[in-house]
């Protein structure tokens, strides 16, 4: 297995590129046939194989062959975001809420509410002071619309680049191995990152035993 301390960039770059081995190797793509009985599965062992040559082989890839990769990979996240969007179960009436770019949403649904906690990667801080401010909410007592601290109603934090991170609560940072990307990969993390939340909650006075278990998610920023 991978090591959980792997920058996600690198890991996603990894995982995709065993997508285009055909390509690179033998400038065409896999056959109808070899399509069909390919799966995600396939892709994650694969990766196994390149996870310590790939990034020397990057490093000698030609300027054509950089480009191409770039292109490619681009369309497969253009494939793969609007997915990972749809393991997130929203509460109706509820806007989706837009996480904020270098950083997340961690949500649970309680009571018919929707509790989205904002979070920075390392080397990013929140842009307004919400340090006493932990999470946003939205459900039958905000008119089933966010609060939030910024104009327009569905973004709900945004994180600028900073060496330190000081406007939020100490818990509204991801770990400095990790990012919010690198968190959905790994069930243990997300489970981690909830649990945290939930411990919140519960000493703020919102009782989390009534929850969906359903519509905890991690929503990452892009």
């Amino acid at each position: 297995m991978f090591s959980s301390c792997l920058p996600w960039k690198t890991l996603f770059v990894l995982s995709l590129a065993v997508l285009l081995a055909d390509f690179t190797e033998n400038r065409a793509f896999a056959s109808l046939s070899e399509c069909k009985t390919a799966t995600i599965d396939d892709v994650n062992e694969s990766l196994e194989k390149y996870s310590q040559c790939l990034p020397k082989m990057i490093a000698k890839g030609e300027k054509a062959s950089i480009n191409s990769l770039v292109w490619m990979l681009q369309e497969a996240l253009d494939l793969l975001r609007p997915v990972q969007e749809q393991f997130c179960k929203q509460l109706p009436p509820c806007p989706h809420p837009v996480a904020p770019r270098n950083g997340g949403l961690v949500c649970v649904t309680i009571d018919n509410a929707q509790y989205c906690k904002p979070m920075c990667n390392k080397g990013y801080d929140f842009q307004f002071l919400r340090s006493s401010r932990l999470y946003e909410v939205c459900g039958n007592a905000t008119g089933f619309s966010w609060t939030t601290q910024l104009v327009g109603g569905k973004a709900l934090a945004v994180c600028n680049p900073s060496e330190t991170g000081i406007s939020g609560a100490k818990s509204a940072y991801f770990p400095s191995n990790s990012t919010c990307v690198h968190t959905l990969a790994f069930p243990g993390a997300q489970a981690e990152q909830l649990n945290i939340f939930l411990k919140e909650l519960a000493e703020q006075g919102i009782d989390g035993s009534s929850r969906d278990e359903g519509a905890d998610c991690i929503i990452c920023g892009y």
